[in-house]
């Protein structure tokens, strides 16, 4: 009883700490260096996240230099900046040409060309950009609230645990395989062993590399991205053209963007997928090695289970765009609490940022935030600054992006191919990535033609190495144990989440199934009533 009576003065002492650090991290804030360096970073983040094959990686690690010579919280918040406006970048050339510009814009092309060559892209842009926004705002708000205690979940995660949740996160490979499972299924195993290909994760060996040096390091993922996605679209496109009469554009010609504006009632019926996406980005944020395009792809599968329109996903869907860009977008600020509290990267991008807080003469630990809380709390600061900014200049990038789709496909795409092909080489500074680029550019269209679905193929390429590393490291942990596996509560609760999991989707099909049956069956039904008339 005197417990129950304490836990409201707990939390309300819990919350003005928080507020106390809020304050003193604006106050620290607050300068026109660490303004301009939000606005700043986010525009350059946002014109290399927009432009295919220049990743979110090359983004920060450029600007990176130019940091050092900053105080630590300008210098944090202009790498947070870019990596911001990088990944809502990603979703323009996503949307405009089906080539995302970042790997976690991949699944914002399932639904944003669609609405493209429907004559929305405005529409399409804008609900990325506010989507963006609230996925960040949401998961960055949760961060400051939970910050403190974010830190004791992330201690207890080790090989097991890693290996039951991946496999929790592969059973969304069986909501995006397409009208089939067992083709989802085949491009998913294909993406699998692909990612075997490289350096063995535990003993350190090539394995698969037939002997070449460029393959030791594994398949490049810009080149694959750029390949799978921008040359199936450029043979399209060709064939159109070939067709055509006249010129044409990416909104198929006719298209116009009268009715091209976000309305309230959509955005509305989007705000609860962004808010889920928000909260699935600081889930799997918090969690180093899985990052923002994992997010997505878990973001929009919850969002088409619950949807009321779920037969649009995949056709143009907005509630679509809204789940992956505030699943992606949600990961910002998630990463950034086991690389302060445990000093452990969440990603590429924070492995660089812990290079530059090396730098300054900081060690990320259990310590940290004892010891530069006002510094956090800036950082905090400066998060919530960026999504303003987000908002800003995003506008600027859609008035910009819009009308591209009014510009001839004859213009558009040869220069967006260059674009891709100085990408895909800028990835390593390699001719090999190129013809990697292109030779995945054939399986794309390969796949295209055979029905087989690009996105399950992704999906298990990303994730195959954490789920390999995360089997055989606990397996050599316990001797060949594997009753390892399930020996903590964490992994028995992803396992029973997978499960869960694979008995909604079987069932969604199987009743998809059933729906599809009886429409067939109903208008033979009624010509058969006709005739007895």
């Amino acid at each position: 009883m005197e417990t129950i009576l304490h836990l409201p003065v707990a939390v309300a002492s819990y919350l003005l700490d928080i507020a106390h650090g809020l304050w003193a991290g604006a106050h620290l804030f607050m300068s026109w260096n660490n303004l301009l360096a939000v606005f700043g970073g986010v525009t350059i983040g946002c014109f290399f996240g927009a432009l295919p094959g220049l990743s979110i990686t090359l983004a920060v690690a450029l600007v990176m230099p130019f940091s050092y010579g900053m105080e630590p919280l300008t210098g944090l918040t202009l790498l947070s900046a870019v990596y911001v406006g990088a990944i809502y970048g990603g979703s323009i050339s996503a949307i405009l040409f089906n080539t995302p510009g970042t790997p976690a814009a991949a699944c914002t092309t399932v639904d944003g060309y669609a609405l493209t060559q429907k004559g929305m892209a405005g529409k399409a842009l804008q609900m990325a950009n506010v989507s963006s926004m609230v996925g960040d705002l949401t998961s960055t708000c949760l961060v400051i609230l939970l910050f403190p205690l974010l830190a004791k979940v992330t201690i207890y995660f080790k090989s097991p645990e890693y290996f039951a949740l991946i496999c929790f996160a592969i059973t969304i490979v069986g909501s995006v395989a397409g009208r089939s499972i067992v083709l989802g299924i085949i491009a998913g195993i294909m993406g699998f062993l692909l990612s075997t290909i490289g350096m063995d994760p535990v003993e350190g060996s090539g394995r698969f590399d037939f002997g070449s040096i460029e393959l030791l390091s594994g398949v490049g993922f810009v080149p694959l991205l750029i390949g799978l996605f921008a040359i199936p679209e450029f043979v399209r496109q060709y064939r159109r053209s070939r067709m055509a009469t006249g010129p044409i554009t990416l909104a198929d010609g006719g298209a116009t963007v009268a009715n091209d504006r976000l309305t309230k009632r959509e955005f509305f019926e989007s705000l609860p997928h962004m808010l889920r996406g928000g909260v699935i980005g600081l889930a799997l944020g918090v969690i180093p090695g899985l990052g923002a395009t994992p997010a997505a792809f878990v973001s929009y599968e919850q969002a088409k289970r619950r949807s009321k329109k779920a037969h649009l996903f995949g056709k143009g869907s907005l509630e679509g765009i809204a789940a992956s860009e505030s699943g992606n977008n949600g990961v910002n600020g998630a990463t950034l609490a086991p690389l302060l509290t445990l000093g452990i990267p969440g990603d590429v991008v924070t492995a660089i940022m812990l290079g530059a807080l090396l730098v300054f003469n900081l060690q990320p630990g259990p310590m940290f935030f004892a010891l530069h809380a006002d510094l956090v709390y800036g950082l905090f600061v400066a998060l919530l600054v960026c999504d303003i900014a987000l908002r800003l200049v995003g506008l600027v990038f859609i008035r910009i992006g819009r009308y591209v789709t009014r510009v001839p496909t004859g213009y558009v795409f040869p220069m967006i191919f260059v674009l891709c092909v100085l990408g895909a080489y800028a990835s390593n500074n390699h001719l090999f990535d190129i013809a990697t680029m292109l030779i995945f550019g054939v399986v794309g269209v390969i796949f295209a033609r055979v029905g087989l679905p690009v996105v399950p193929f992704v999906i298990a390429f990303i994730l195959g190495p954490m789920l390999e590393k995360g089997l055989r490291r606990s397996l050599a942990a316990s001797g060949g144990d594997i009753s390892v596996l399930f020996s903590s509560p964490i992994s028995l609760i992803f396992y029973a989440l997978t499960l869960i999991a694979i008995v909604s989707i079987v069932r969604s099909r199987w009743q998809a199934v059933r729906r599809d049956r009886s429409s067939e069956s109903t208008p033979s039904s009624t010509v058969k009533d006709a005739l007895d008339e």
